[in-house]
């Protein structure tokens, strides 16, 4: 965003996106009514590309890989200049880094991504949770001047937070440094048998939060899993009338958003509840999904976790 704002003020136009549509959501609720910039997640600009306020219904795989982007790119070859960018600023592009985004990305920027201004932001590591093995090999493909920065400090999470996520998601070598300060407040993470009602638990880790002064609107729970989730499917009356999905927006007072963790990557919250993490029944990645689940908390992080998987993440590391 800051870079977004810097091209802006030297009176440059572009575009400053992402792929999470609850992130995207997110900028551009942050970034409104700033002349030149476009901004929102790469999917919703190939629909504007392509003349479509919204996608059919039930679209097939095929229309957002290929159909859409091709799309797309006619409508840029086809506008001219009109459709340029003086900049480019995407964020998550470690998913969107396939040979026919790329396509469309390098016909959005003047000059192309070989010498266009282009500012990428991607985690190849352990964020890459939609299949993309070569990403970052195809952009160096198509950018090979493009200059490229790690980042090993941890901007968002305190330091604690930050070393457990270490251990469990196997980083290597894993955050070294930290901006902000220890607290001195460990994470907690409470085990459970594969298979049991993990409700109790969470209510529980909801009520403790409450009780350390946290509003329950500060609070997000996040689980691998959408629609079978434990907050979800929840038969606890309490849970049951403070949990609503997350939407984009602030969550109202009184209540409690709840999230897959997919659809969060990208966002955070003073306070994180992560449920459902059972490897053992989870799909492939799992490592990435829990280290995006884990890193999504700034303050205080409860995680429910399958008995077997904790032992599993803990002796892998030794």
């Amino acid at each position: 965003m800051e870079s977004a704002r810097r091209e802006l003020a030297a009176g440059k136009k572009g575009r400053l996106l992402c792929f999470n549509r609850l992130l995207g959501k997110r900028l551009s609720a942050d970034m409104t009514n700033l002349n030149g910039l476009t901004v929102g997640t790469f999917h919703r600009e190939l629909l504007r590309l392509a003349g479509l306020t919204r996608p059919p219904d039930n679209p097939r795989s095929q229309f957002w890989s290929r159909e859409l982007p091709e799309r797309a790119i006619e409508s840029l070859i086809n506008g001219g200049n009109a459709f340029l960018s003086d900049f480019l600023v995407v964020d998550e592009v470690q998913d969107i880094a396939t040979d026919q985004y790329l396509d469309v990305l390098d016909l959005m920027i003047a000059g192309g991504l070989k010498e266009g201004r282009v500012l990428l932001f991607g985690d190849f590591e352990r964020q890459a949770i939609y299949e993309n093995a070569t990403g970052r090999e195809r952009i160096r493909a198509r950018a090979p001047f493009m200059t490229s920065h790690k980042l090993i400090y941890n901007c968002r999470n305190l330091p604690r937070i930050g070393y457990q996520v270490n251990v469990l998601s196997r980083l290597h070598p894993g955050y070294q440094q930290f901006r902000r300060d220890d607290d001195g407040i460990d994470p907690v993470f409470h085990q459970y048998q594969a298979g049991q009602n993990q409700s109790p638990l969470l209510n529980a880790a909801i009520r403790r939060l409450k009780d350390e002064g946290y509003e329950l609107n500060e609070i997000v729970i996040l689980s691998p899993y959408q629609d079978t989730s434990t907050a979800a499917t929840t038969e606890d009356p309490w849970l049951r009338q403070i949990l609503q999905p997350v939407d984009g927006l602030p969550a109202r007072p009184g209540h409690t958003q709840y999230s897959s963790i997919h659809a969060f990557k990208g966002l955070e919250a003073s306070a994180i509840i992560v449920t459902d993490l059972d490897q053992a029944a989870a799909a492939d990645h799992f490592d990435s999904v829990l280290y995006v689940g884990l890193t999504r908390a700034t303050d205080r992080l409860i995680a429910l976790i399958e008995k077997t998987t904790f032992r599993k993440a803990l002796v892998g590391n030794r």
